[in-house]
């Protein structure tokens, strides 16, 4: 399964305000292998908000998106349910960057049909965590 997460996906990649802290990029992409009842397959990513010196939209939300694929080479195979997850933080969403300015993003595949997770969190500020390992405060 192929997995693709976007930070800031409706900006221009070289002007975007959220990166990931391993690699310093604005986008993640990794290939998932899944088996029938094992437990789920998460990984948690750390993001976070560049300088505010560096960007001038300071007030628009910062848009997410967690994307799963079959690769190209799985003829026959059919990917059920959501494929597409957004979720967004910033002024106007009820979230919150916080005083941190560093966010955990989880991805979740599953190994049975189910919807991909990407769930905000409100009382922790962060884009959101994987449901199965929250962060550590």
């Amino acid at each position: 399964l192929d997995a693709e997460l976007q930070l800031d996906r409706l900006k221009p990649r070289l002007s975007g305000r959220v990166l990931l802290l391993q690699g310093h990029q604005p986008s993640w992409h990794q290939t998932l292998s899944l088996a029938p009842g094992t437990a789920p397959l998460c990984h948690n990513l750390t993001a976070y908000l560049r300088d505010e010196a560096e960007f001038k939209d300071k007030l628009s939300p910062v848009a997410l998106s967690l994307r799963l694929a079959l690769p190209g080479r799985a003829p026959g195979l059919v990917l059920y349910g959501d494929t597409l997850v957004q979720a967004q933080v910033g002024r106007g969403t009820g979230l919150s960057w916080g005083h941190c300015h560093c966010a955990q993003v989880g991805t979740c595949g599953y190994p049975q049909p189910r919807r991909p997770q990407l769930v905000p969190s409100v009382p922790n500020p962060s884009l959101g965590y994987c449901p199965c390992h929250p962060p550590v405060p």
